[in-house]
């Protein structure tokens, strides 16, 4: 196991450019550029405003589960022990902060997939002068949308219930630590760039393919945005920036030679089949 997941870091390691890394990253700043555009700015608004109403609903309900728990532990502590009250919230709030930051940007993403994939098609038509030539209706954009959040987060589970194990097991535990950056970073590459590469019809399976050829851009780009996302207050603007910055990496760096890829067509609807596909 340990040899295992040395030779997987010495690969990734190997294959990542210092030179990819700085691109990834220097596209968020290229996204808020965008957003900021009148053409664009206007659909930047519905995905920022449910991330706002999302994140404030569970700040919200976890403080109303909290809040009670709390008053009844502080009950059973004497008076000269009450700055306990302080270190246990302190506690809580770092713990749901954890979970916020590995739950919060799928649920939202899922919430927000057909908005964002709407507005990653009319920036992509902006910046090639073309029309996405997709043969797939509106309808089945958004399913489809939904579907690949739905998979990735199956995905998101399956990874993490892995290396929280590997996080418990003695002297393996100590790669812990950068294997949960690393895929913190692959993670939100995939999370935002399936918004592009979604609209030309790549299952999520092939969106991996895809990124595993630029491994250090889209880390790059991923640990940009996870930085991002645990910023307070600026975690608001996070999804359609990189949404943006996403479809901008999409066009400059990957359309191209994804299209040189040859992949196999699949027109299986069935709903099942189509998540099990991700994983």
């Amino acid at each position: 196991m340990l040899h295992f997941i040395t030779e997987q870091l010495n690969r990734i390691l190997n294959d990542m450019m210092i030179t990819d890394i700085g691109h990834g990253t220097a596209y968020l700043a290229k996204g808020f550029t965008l957003i900021k555009q009148p053409g664009i700015r206007r659909y930047v608004i519905i995905p920022l405003m449910l991330n706002i109403l999302l994140f404030g609903g569970l700040v919200y309900f976890g403080y109303a589960q909290f809040a009670p728990f709390v008053e009844w532990l502080m009950s059973y502590i004497p008076g000269w022990l009450s700055f306990l009250e302080s270190i246990l919230w302190l506690i809580i709030t770092t713990f749901s902060a954890v979970i916020v930051f590995f739950t919060f940007t799928p649920l939202a993403n899922i919430i927000a997939a057909p908005f964002n994939a709407i507005m990653a098609e009319k920036i992509e038509e902006q910046l090639t002068g073309e029309a996405i030539n997709s043969n797939i209706s509106l309808a089945t954009l958004v399913k489809d949308s939904i579907l690949s959040q739905l998979g990735k987060l199956i995905y998101i589970l399956i990874w993490t219930a892995g290396l929280m194990l590997v996080s418990m097991i003695p002297l393996i535990n100590f790669a812990s630590p950068f294997l949960w950056i690393i895929f913190g970073s692959w993670l939100m590459s995939l999370e935002y760039l399936d918004y592009p590469m979604g609209n030309h019809d790549l299952t999520f399976k092939q969106q991996k393919e895809t990124l595993k050829k630029r491994r250090g851009l889209a880390l790059g780009f991923g640990g940009g945005v996870m930085v991002l996302t645990s910023i307070p207050l600026v975690n608001f603007i996070v999804m359609p920036l990189a949404t943006a910055g996403a479809t901008i990496m999409w066009v400059e760096q990957l359309k191209k030679k994804q299209n040189n890829y040859i992949w196999e067509d699949n027109d299986n609807d069935d709903t099942m089949q189509q998540i099990a596909e991700t994983l």
